[in-house]
């Protein structure tokens, strides 16, 4: 004799969703793809030809395109992954269900994908740094951002929230 209700707001968030997962596939893919060719050229002399053109990268570092384009790929893939995950978060929403068990261990794995894309970002900076591959006017350091650190640990709370709240609502179901 449950009622079972939908939730309006989270089915259109997990179309906006979507909508992000894709930009950061086509971005991403486009972007790798164009990066690419610069590092082409870039260790071609500054110029590659290519059936449609020519591309240009004079006075561009090759350590500065890769460390975009590793960036670029990480970062594509991390939202992604985490557009995926708040998808199947949404969809138990949408259906009226969101203390389900798989929801605290996705809220744990979007957690971990930020704070590993924010790890790899500063390591790619720092390795072509310290390699000089940065070229002679530019330094990249360490940079810790607080907001995505943040994120990471109200993150981990809610998954332990969920995880929670999902054993409270299975005790309750035992209960007569």
């Amino acid at each position: 004799m449950t009622e079972t209700r939908t939730n309006s707001m989270a089915a259109i968030l997990s179309h906006v969703v979507l909508a992000v997962y894709w930009l950061a596939i086509i971005v991403g893919t486009l972007g790798a793809i164009v990066i690419g060719i610069g590092v082409l050229g870039s260790l071609n002399g500054g110029a590659v030809t290519l059936p449609f053109g020519e591309a240009l990268a004079e006075g561009v570092p090759p350590g500065q395109l890769l460390t975009a384009l590793i960036g670029l790929v990480v970062f594509a893939v991390g939202i992604a992954f985490v557009c995926s995950q708040l998808r199947r978060i949404l969809t138990t929403l949408a259906e009226g269900d969101p203390f389900v068990p798989d929801n605290g261990p996705r809220l744990m794995r979007i957690a971990i994908a930020l704070g590993l894309i924010e790890i790899i970002r500063n390591c790619v900076v720092l390795i072509f740094n310290a390699a000089g591959a940065l070229g002679e006017n530019y330094t990249g350091a360490l940079r810790i951002d607080l907001a995505v650190w943040g994120a990471v640990v109200v993150l981990l709370i809610l998954a332990q929230v969920f995880k929670e709240g999902t054993r409270l609502r299975e005790e309750e179901k035992m209960t007569i």
